[in-house]
């Protein structure tokens, strides 16, 4: 039985996000141990697509750091997380 015929609504993710969510993502992303594009899309309820490239945006700026991965998955941290 399919989603749909249990009634079951698909979850709407935002495109992209608006600036004061771009805000918060920034803060809280410095300070977070580990911090992929699944979890941040999660949270934050934005596609994976667009959390991919807000991450690779973020390395970028010296935000996040590139900790491990390969083609499918990317697992970054926060300049600051301990």
């Amino acid at each position: 039985m399919s989603a749909r015929e249990k009634g079951e609504e698909k979850a709407v993710r935002v495109l992209w996000p608006s600036e004061s969510l771009l805000k918060t993502i920034e803060k809280e992303i410095v300070n977070s141990p580990v911090v992929t594009p699944q979890s941040l899309a999660i949270k934050y309820g934005i596609r994976v697509s667009t959390a991919k490239r807000l991450l690779k945006e973020y390395y970028r700026k010296g935000l996040v750091v590139y900790v491990n991965g390969n083609s499918k998955l990317r697992i970054y941290r926060g300049v600051k997380a301990k």
